[in-house]
């Protein structure tokens, strides 16, 4: 029986992508990385979306109306 070349020594691929598994192993484990690494970021976005959040657009927007007030005193007057 004929064997390929890369198959007993745990290649994945053809001759023109071979892949070795530990090369596989390694992607796979970056990826994992990559995916925590996004799940933390999303977890502090979370946190930082408290109730300081409706707090600050409140304050925003009571600025923008406190504006508007005074450009439309500022055009009557």
């Amino acid at each position: 029986m004929a064997c390929r070349a890369g198959a007993e020594s745990g290649e994945i691929g053809g001759p023109s992508g071979v892949v070795s598994e530990r090369d596989s192993k390694r992607i796979i484990r970056q990826w994992n990385r990559e995916i925590e690494a996004e799940i933390r970021r999303e977890r502090s976005r979370e946190r930082d979306s408290g109730p300081w959040k409706a707090v600050v657009w409140a304050a925003l927007w009571l600025l923008w109306l406190g504006a508007l007030v005074a450009l439309l005193g500022h055009l009557k007057g």
